[in-house]
């Protein structure tokens, strides 16, 4: 699949580095590795990320709810099965996920 919005990541990750540096490091490779699983991914449908990553919530919309870091972290993808694209809706710590609604941001 083609990753779009790494922006949002890359954001996430240089507060992180500034804000709490311990923690940035873990989270960089996290999120790195998680890059390349999904670019290596053909998913056609929700279960099959479910297969892969049994602590996601499928929240509507086509999107997808990832935990990072021992659920640290969240992520929100909105996923196109179709033209195989997975767009970064939001990546932030668990309060301000907590701010966000999950099918609409």
């Amino acid at each position: 699949m083609k990753v779009v919005g790494l922006e949002i990541l890359t954001t996430l990750i240089a507060r992180e580095k500034r804000e709490r540096p311990q923690q940035a490091r873990a989270l960089d490779r996290r999120i790195a590795a998680w890059i390349q699983e999904v670019q290596q991914a053909r998913w056609t449908k929700p279960t099959e990320i479910k297969a892969v990553y049994g602590t996601a919530d499928v929240v509507g919309n086509n999107r997808i709810v990832f935990d990072l870091c021992g659920n640290r972290y969240r992520l929100i993808v909105q996923f196109n099965y179709v033209a195989q694209v997975a767009r970064i809706r939001f990546a932030g710590t668990h309060a301000e996920y907590d701010a966000v609604d999950a099918t609409t941001v």
